[in-house]
């Protein structure tokens, strides 16, 4: 008799931590809940708890960094880049999440099949991945997870 393995889906490596920030809540406050747990990225939510949003490391940092072209017009081409780093996001701290937000972000649902799931968050460069089910934030999935999940041999989510 052959043993049919189960299909693992999203909702079985999922982790049901909700750390999420709300689009009105000011960037200075969402950099400090990614700083103290450690995270690269945020879902953003409503008051219904509903996806809209997501604010990354990389959606925080890049309007900080000069374009190469602003580097270019400086009377000089060294030493002023971190200045002009420091006064940008002196001027963008007490902004809204909403305002560098990705305002479409990208998730599952929890019975998205976790081959579709690893594909997506490769093809797409994701660390953390929403899971949404009836538009309403259930989970997060960290690349990492999938480690977690081959080390155990699949028995997480069995």
């Amino acid at each position: 008799m052959i043993k049919k393995m189960k299909n693992f889906v999203a909702e079985d490596i999922m982790s049901r931590d909700l750390t999420a920030m709300m689009e009105d809540d000011r960037l200075l406050d969402a950099i400090h809940v990614l700083y103290s747990h450690s995270l690269s990225g945020l879902p953003v939510i409503d008051e219904d708890w509903r996806l809209v949003g997501y604010l990354s490391e990389s959606d925080i940092l890049r309007p900080t960094i000069p374009t190469y072209l602003e580097i270019l017009a400086q009377s000089s081409f060294l030493g002023n880049e971190e200045n002009i780093l420091f006064q940008r996001f002196g001027a963008m701290k007490d902004s809204q999440v909403r305002d560098i937000m990705h305002k479409e972000p990208v998730f599952v649902s929890p019975q998205t099949n976790i081959m579709t799931v690893a594909d997506l968050m490769l093809r797409k460069q994701i660390k953390r991945l929403p899971v949404v089910d009836s538009s309403k934030l259930v989970g997060v999935i960290e690349r990492g997870a999938f480690c977690e999940f081959l080390m155990e041999g699949g028995s997480k989510g069995a």
